[in-house]
């Protein structure tokens, strides 16, 4: 018969505490895949994977490291942290935001500001100013061109994909972005005049 192995004990530190973010991104940055067994009930409900992602993607360091905790991150968490199943398991969620650390010890992350939930849903188009806003935000050592036409390609890009969603209403927004990537302003032109727009 097999027998069951022992829960992790809940760290009393921890028990009576709202869930800290910095605790949060210190367990992230030793890589304890266990903390999430540790917390209690209430602190489990304030999980938050997308606010943690948020906090975790940047920190403050030299630049070969800045950039993996951001790759990495997008790599092995925020791809599929938000898939409709995974979702359903946050200690999967933890253990696949433990993966992208690197593990090298406490770093200093920094809050990185986020495009309004409007924009995000694809519910409304993205405005030029506010894109251009945010990047600077984000990079605050790029050159003003860089911003400007990173921030132009992602407007326009955007604005393809809210035209998607507009179409296909009950089209996923996973498949919005995949379709966003093959068809062109042509077909788009095309797909209206078949419409007889």
């Amino acid at each position: 018969m097999a027998t069951k192995k022992p829960a992790v004990p809940i760290d009393e530190k921890l028990e009576d505490q709202d869930l800290n973010i910095f605790d949060v991104l210190a367990a992230l940055d030793r890589k304890d895949y266990d903390y999430y067994d540790k917390l209690s009930e209430s602190q489990r409900k304030k999980f938050s994977p997308f606010i943690i992602i948020q906090w975790m993607s940047a920190i403050k360091a030299n630049a070969g490291l800045q950039s993996y905790y951001l790759m990495n991150t997008d790599y092995s968490a925020n791809k599929y942290l938000f898939n409709e199943y995974i979702s359903k398991h946050p200690k999967l969620q933890w253990q696949m935001l433990c993966a992208a650390s690197p593990g090298m010890g406490k770093q200093f992350h920094q809050w990185i500001p986020s495009i309004g939930s409007k924009v995000a849903k694809l519910e409304t188009p993205a405005k030029l100013k506010d894109i251009k806003e945010y990047y600077k935000k984000i990079y605050p050592k790029a050159s003003v061109d860089d911003v400007d036409s990173v921030s132009e390609a992602f407007v326009e890009d955007h604005k393809k994909k809210c035209y998607l969603a507009e179409v296909f209403p009950s089209m996923k927004l996973a498949d919005i972005e995949m379709l966003s990537q093959v068809i062109t302003e042509k077909d788009i032109k095309q797909y209206e005049q078949d419409r007889g727009n």
